[in-house]
């Protein structure tokens, strides 16, 4: 029999939200040589902000999968992006920021249209920029690296150092069982060591809902002091962490099976297997901490995934 979790989360999660802005410090990587690539080219920089106040599309770092965006002024009036390919649309709010802010183009190589616009009256929008580009990636997941909107993680952040200090614990522990100094991780055993924190260390707030609204996004700082989190930082805090490390890892949002609560989990990739398999954070930590019996991969068809980031 399965067991699921009660998963409390809210279905205005489905817009993306406010953004704290953290930039990376190019000189400053914690980045193993278990990376998908070896290289710390994998991760893109922001634009720098030439203006105080404003507003632009930048596709400066396509080949990372990404597109930044600006917008800076006095208003309060609420703003959006329409991300468009084909016939795939995403739309995310937009807030001011003195940085710019990476959105993700994760619907492969091709022509995408990005466009800004901010609210007039009612549920009226004016269109204020349009740019349109051929996005060819540098390599097919790269995007799923990287620092956007809803995975936010910088190389100081604590969450990040934590990841680099559970890594450096691994191996400590690989060399015990080993006997041996010179030991490697995989990419399997860095995934576990991570896999395994999460799991064990965060716990569901069941009441932290009740006080959010469509502009939170998390903060994997917040997560981890607190020891505390939603669906939402569950599978944030995942992300940023496997990212970190090289390991390409998505963020998916829509129903687990036999609920109708919005949700979100990961899906990471194996790079040995060449496929992506679903993990639920959140669902396992309920699991892990009642002693019910659970596996790490889930079954796809137990998930509906209406976006992915």
């Amino acid at each position: 029999m399965k067991v699921y979790a009660l998963i409390t989360c809210l279905g205005f999660f489905l817009g993306l939200c406010s953004y704290n802005q953290q930039t990376v410090d190019a000189n400053d990587r914690y980045v193993t040589d278990q990376t998908s690539s070896g290289e710390e080219s994998v991760y893109a920089s922001l634009p720098e902000a030439e203006y105080a106040s404003g507003y632009d599309i930048s596709f400066e770092n396509a080949s990372y999968g990404l597109v930044s965006v600006f917008y800076n002024s006095t208003s309060d009036k609420k703003k959006k992006l329409v991300v468009e390919k084909d016939d795939d649309k995403y739309i995310y709010n937009v807030f001011n920021d003195v940085n710019y802010v990476n959105y993700p183009l994760q619907l492969g190589n091709g022509y995408y249209k990005v466009s800004l616009y901010i609210n007039t009256t009612g549920t009226k929008y004016k269109k204020l920029k349009t740019k349109t580009y051929n996005v060819q990636l540098e390599e097919e997941n790269i995007v799923y690296l990287q620092s956007i909107l809803e995975i936010q993680w910088t190389f100081e952040d604590k969450s990040i150092e934590l990841a680099g200090m559970l890594i450096d614990q691994a191996m400590d522990k690989k060399r015990e069982e080993e006997g041996i100094d010179e030991v490697e991780l995989t990419l399997e055993d860095i995934n576990e060591a991570l896999y395994q924190f999460v799991i064990d260390t965060i716990e569901y707030d069941y009441d932290k809902i009740k006080g959010l609204d469509f502009s939170y996004v998390p903060n994997n700082d917040e997560t981890i002091r607190t020891e505390t989190g939603i669906c939402y930082d569950y599978s944030a805090l995942y992300a940023a962490m496997l990212r970190s490390q090289g390991i390409p890892v998505k963020m998916a949002k829509g129903y687990a099976k036999d609920s109708d609560v919005y949700h979100a989990w990961n899906e990471v990739y194996i790079t040995e297997e060449e496929r992506w398999v679903v993990v639920d954070t959140t669902s396992d930590a309920y699991m892990n901490r009642r002693g019910y019996p659970f596996e790490y991969e889930k079954e796809v068809s137990d998930y509906n995934k209406l976006k992915e980031f």
